[in-house]
């Protein structure tokens, strides 16, 4: 890809099976992209740092983007705990000249008083004093298989998360090591990585799961071993259906809904709709089931639906039979490969409609693609679109990526997987005093999970909120990426856009 974003589009990362293992942090030096992916050893305190500039082999420096630093900035200054001071006033304190002697509210509040004691910093908010024991995390994802390929950067986002977080003390002043496994979308793998994960391996946690074909077998466990699933691909219904799915952003239906009503308004003229899904995951059905309704928001006929194998080398009947019924805009229940194949196809008939799917199913290699770029896709979101820097947590997004992966290239399930890590900060700051006081445990986790209410992550998400006994609620609310000639784009920036009925 070219253009301004084009130095977080550079060559991707291949991505590395079986098991992934992250405890090392060291605060502000480059890590090469592929240490991500690497086996690390022990956990170092991070060394103070007073630039975001990531320091190279060769002795160049990789500076942030500015707009990148100065969010950052605004960041760390809001981020600042407030020093309370006291108003007492002593009796040796003097007027000054002309004065009345007497002191006003709004002077007392203005100025710290002779004598004023410090109210004291929330313990979460404190620096950490000495490293505490590590927590295990795991990961059970798909980056083999079928869908490997176009959620595969699941994986590298929670390996950013956690060289992140490492860097900067830990969870709670307690170091994260992750265990990633991949499981290749097979449920006797799924369940077989979360028993060694749960089980022999003591993770707390899951996150940052990558399961659209086997969401059903992670759900089984989970709900079994009352352990808690926080944030990933966030595809299928199961992550608004279980009490032990935490998901990081808002309902897939929303997503979905939110790119076909995107399409239909940047094509008024645009009549008709139509939908090409899967055989191989249940999701792809439910998807069709519900397009009608996405075709209403939008103000569409439905005048095609084609089932299909994501292993299909060609999709020219679908193309000529979309094109024979007038369908302006194509919803794709595919994933990026068989995307590609699907916009060559119809290409190969002269036909280019317009079309719209959700944001994880463009890996980098298929934004890349000339035939997708030519038609033009609209893709929903759970959160805010990668390439943003204008939200305090996009920005310290890429900070991270600037300062332990330069070069990498992000995609929509980068953020997610970096986005999962951080419900599961924002979870373990409910509990800091538990935490800071001994070994986090699953239980803790939870409990901090379910005092979480219309948590926006900085920016990154439009509020999720957890209830004990409940299922996870958000509003119906998205963001829109868009794929063109140069690349992906948020046209809309950050904002969110829900919808109304």
């Amino acid at each position: 890809m070219t253009g301004p974003r084009s130095r977080w589009r550079l060559a991707p990362v291949a991505l590395a099976a079986g098991v992934l293992v992250l405890t090392s942090g060291c605060g502000g030096t480059l890590v090469d992209r592929a240490e991500i992916e690497a086996v690390g050893n022990g956990y170092s305190a991070p060394a103070a740092t007073g630039n975001p500039v990531a320091a190279s082999a060769d002795g160049s420096t990789d500076t942030v983007p500015a707009a990148v630093a100065a969010t950052a900035a605004g960041l760390a200054t809001a981020a600042a705990p407030a020093v309370h001071a006291s108003t007492t006033a002593t009796s040796s304190a003097k007027p000054a000249a002309g004065s009345t002697g007497k002191t006003t509210a709004a002077q007392s509040a203005a100025a710290p008083a002779v004598g004023s004691a410090k109210a004291a910093v929330p313990i979460g908010d404190q620096p950490c004093k000495r490293q505490l024991a590590p927590i295990v995390i795991g990961q059970t994802l798909a980056t083999s298989g079928l869908i490997g390929a176009t959620i595969g950067n699941l994986r590298q986002g929670l390996a950013l998360w956690a060289k992140d977080v490492n860097g900067r003390g830990g969870v709670q002043c307690h170091p994260v090591q992750v265990i990633s496994l991949d499981d290749g979308s097979d449920s006797a793998r799924v369940s077989s990585n979360w028993n060694t994960l749960i089980h022999d391996r003591g993770a707390i946690a899951m996150l940052a799961a990558g399961e659209p074909i086997t969401s059903g077998a992670l759900r089984v466990s989970a709900e079994r071993d009352k352990v808690p699933v926080i944030g990933g691909d966030v595809v299928t219904l199961d992550w608004f259906e279980s009490q032990y799915f935490f998901p990081q952003g808002a309902h897939p239906f929303t997503a979905y809904d939110g790119s076909t009503v995107d399409a239909a308004k940047a094509h008024p003229q645009a009549k008709n709709a139509a939908i090409i899904y899967c055989v191989e995951a249940s999701i792809c059905t439910q998807i069709k089931g519900n397009f009608p309704n996405s075709a209403k928001l939008a103000g569409l006929n439905v005048v095609g639906a084609k089932a299909v194998s994501l292993t299909q080398s060609d999709y020219t009947a679908e193309c000529q039979t979309f094109k024979d019924a007038k369908a302006d805009i194509v919803w794709l229940a595919l994933d990026g490969s068989a995307n590609t194949r699907f916009a060559r196809s119809c290409a190969s008939l002269n036909y280019y409609p317009q079309l719209a799917t959700s944001a994880i199913g463009i890996p980098p290699a298929a934004a890349g693609d000339p035939s997708l770029q030519k038609d033009t896709v609209y893709l929903g979101s759970q959160n805010v679109p990668f390439s943003t820097t204008d939200t305090p947590g996009a920005a310290a997004f890429h900070l991270a990526l600037a300062r332990y992966a330069p070069g990498f290239q992000p995609d929509e399930n980068t953020l997610a997987g970096w986005t999962s890590g951080k419900v599961f900060e924002a979870a373990m700051a409910k509990t800091a005093t538990q935490a800071h006081a001994g070994n986090v445990t699953t239980a803790m986790v939870l409990d901090g999970l379910w005092q979480l209410k219309n948590e926006k992550l900085d920016g990154l998400a439009a509020g999720v909120t957890f209830t004990k006994g409940e299922t996870a609620r958000t509003p119906r609310c998205y963001y829109t990426l868009l794929l063109a000639a140069g690349g992906v784009t948020a046209p809309f920036g950050s904002k969110i856009k829900c919808l109304d009925h």
